[in-house]
Order: C-alpha cells, then sequence, then structure tokens
C-alpha cells in the first residue's frame, strides 16, 4: 500500500471500517481544542510536525509562530509602504489547515491537522 497515494489509502482506510487519526475520529469540540494546542506550541517555540503531504509523501518541518523567531520581511504588494488591497473574494479558511513559518525554508507554509502524525517540541522547565 505505499505505493499508493494518500488519499486512495484514505479510501481504502474508510472502506474497510479502520479508524483514522485522533484528529479525523474527534468531534469538532475536540478537533478546536487539538488545534488550539498545536497553535499554542506553535506561539511559543519551533516545533517539527511531521505529517503526510497532498501526494502522499511524508515531511517533517520544523516550524513556528513565534514572531521571535521569524525574520523580518519586506511587505509584498505595496507602494510606499500602502498595502494594496487584493479585489478578489478570499475563500473562507479550512480550520484543518494551520499556516507556519518553515524555519528551514525560510518561508511560509502549511499543513492540514487531519494529516498530522507526529509533533516533536522541546519541553524546558526554566
Amino acid at each position: 500500500m505505499t505505493n499508493n497515494t494518500w488519499n486512495q489509502q484514505e479510501v481504502v482506510r474508510l472502506l474497510k471500517g479502520a479508524p483514522g487519526t485522533q484528529y479525523q475520529e474527534a468531534d469538532e469540540t475536540n478537533r478546536t481544542i487539538m488545534r488550539d494546542w498545536v497553535k499554542s506550541l506553535l506561539n511559543k517555540q519551533a516545533i517539527t510536525v511531521s505529517f503526510t503531504k497532498a501526494d502522499g509523501t511524508d515531511r517533517d518541518m520544523r516550524c513556528t509562530l513565534n514572531w521571535e523567531l521569524i525574520p523580518a520581511q519586506p511587505t509584498t504588494g505595496s507602494v510606499d509602504g500602502i498595502v494594496k488591497e487584493s479585489r478578489a473574494p478570499r475563500k473562507e479558511a479550512d480550520p484543518a489547515v494551520i499556516k507556519v513559518y518553515d524555519l528551514e525554508a525560510q518561508a511560509w507554509r502549511s499543513f492540514r491537522m487531519d494529516r498530522l502524525k507526529k509533533i516533536t517540541a522541546e519541553l524546558n522547565f526554566n
């Protein structure tokens, strides 16, 4: 089954009635709790998230939402410091998607909570 895409594996999992990830099996209240917990870790420090990408490959990403760890970036789409508004309508954000700053790629990326496999964080008791 390793040659199948993640979506194909998910279909097989559902047809067999196999349980999914803890996030997939949770009700909306517990999903919100899980998302908030992951975001709180990201806001405090850099963590490594292991997840399955849309193409079915696994990825480890060292990321954060802590602004002290994110380098200053110039504003794009601005003229003399004035940011232009996009006229394209924005679609509603998917709550399962968490946007983070990838510390290795030095760019903004995202991952889906329903494809998250593991979180690695350092605990500091100072």
